[in-house]
């Protein structure tokens, strides 16, 4: 067993709606379109480089920053979570459903315990990530003080309530992400928004 600290970002998003259509839906048509919400939250999770680490329910968790580091990792997480509700949207429509999906986004340093059976994450990081997504709305995608800060410049973010969560001494800063200001992520290095465009490369 092996334990590193790490900074990560970690991402919760979870069904609204869920015990509605349960009470409504046979249980095996109810299983196969939950199946299918799990098939397309891990795509969409794997796509932009995050890792599933579990589902809870109807919630699913995302880390970023494992089992590689990128240093754009806060920007992936973002990106991955207006993502899953575009998805969602797709999958209402194929499914003949009106589900929503509530976002919650939080970085911060944990410590990542690997063992034979995989991959366990522990740190403060991980619950305020869950709160965040317990006090989004419906469609929303919320983001911690620090994931802001380290996307601020390719994510357009508006403020939001704070929020009073268990166990912490001062409110939460919490900003909704409303779209990244980029079809793809740019690479920052040394001083935020310098760039170094390749020369003479435009056919490759």
């Amino acid at each position: 067993m092996r334990e590193e600290r790490r900074l990560l970002t970690v991402l919760f998003a979870d069904v609204v709606g869920s015990t509605e259509l349960g009470s409504q839906t046979d249980p095996e048509v109810l299983r196969q379109q939950m199946t299918r919400y799990y098939e397309r939250m891990k795509e969409v999770a794997e796509t932009h480089g995050g890792m599933v680490e579990k589902f809870i329910g109807d919630a699913v968790m995302v880390v970023f920053g494992v089992p590689r580091l990128h240093d754009d990792d806060a920007e992936r997480a973002v990106r991955c979570g207006l993502a899953m509700q575009e998805a969602m949207a797709e999958l209402n429509r194929e499914l003949e459903t009106e589900l929503e999906v509530r976002v919650g986004i939080n970085s911060g340093e944990a410590v990542v315990r690997s063992e034979d059976d995989g991959q366990f994450i522990v740190g403060d990081a991980v619950n305020v990530a869950a709160r965040l997504q317990q006090n989004a709305e419906a469609g929303e995608v919320v983001a911690g003080r620090l994931t802001e800060q380290l996307t601020r410049a390719a994510v357009e973010y508006q403020r939001r309530p704070a929020i009073l969560a268990k166990g912490k001494t001062a409110p939460l800063r919490t900003f909704r992400a409303i779209r990244a200001t980029t079809a793809a992520p740019r690479q920052f290095r040394g001083v935020p928004g310098l760039r170094a465009p390749l020369i003479g490369r435009d056919r490759e």
